[in-house]
């Protein structure tokens, strides 16, 4: 079995279709706590997140496919941190390749961009997701309660984060 392999490359308009897809997945959907979307809604998102000056990057893997994204947003160089979001082809999930691309991402923000901090937020269903982060280093600094509404229940949503010296610690 090879090692599971990425390349993280600039997110191009070309891509939005497969990110139209993914959005609109059902566990997506779930675990975004989102309805579906329109092809014009997902891109009207890229086009905001471009002009944010988020940091967008497409996953390619070992075979050259394009298997999900991976973002910097909010980024806040007067302060050092940044939030981080990623979305994977559902056929990619489960397979290593999150936790990759997240490593990736987390590198580029330390090194390139000299964050101090990089966080996000995700929902207490979403329990998978919570693992992932917790063995990158992201640390739970509060939680939300019954912030979030999905199919009829409130969850809890966490705010977990990261510090550069924590990450290197980890390395």
């Amino acid at each position: 079995m090879k090692k599971k392999q990425i390349t993280l490359r600039p997110f191009e308009t070309s891509d939005i279709k497969e990110l139209h897809r993914w959005s609109n997945d059902p566990v997506s959907i779930l675990m975004v706590g989102r309805i579906p979307q329109t092809f014009e809604q997902i891109a009207g998102q890229v086009e905001k997140k471009r002009r944010n000056a988020d940091m967008l990057c497409a996953v390619v893997n070992e075979d050259h496919q394009l298997i999900g994204w991976v973002f910097l947003k909010d980024i806040e160089y007067e302060h050092g941190r940044a939030g981080i979001g990623i979305l994977l082809a559902p056929e990619a999930r489960g397979q290593g390749y999150g936790r990759i691309a997240m490593e990736a991402m987390i590198e580029l923000g330390f090194n390139q961009l000299r964050l101090h901090k990089i966080y996000l937020t995700t929902r207490s269903m979403n329990e998978h997701a919570i693992a992932l982060y917790k063995k990158i280093g992201f640390i739970v600094e509060g939680v939300l309660r019954k912030h979030a509404y999905v199919n009829g229940e409130y969850y809890d949503t966490y705010f977990m984060g990261l510090l550069e010296s924590e990450w290197r610690q980890m390395q």
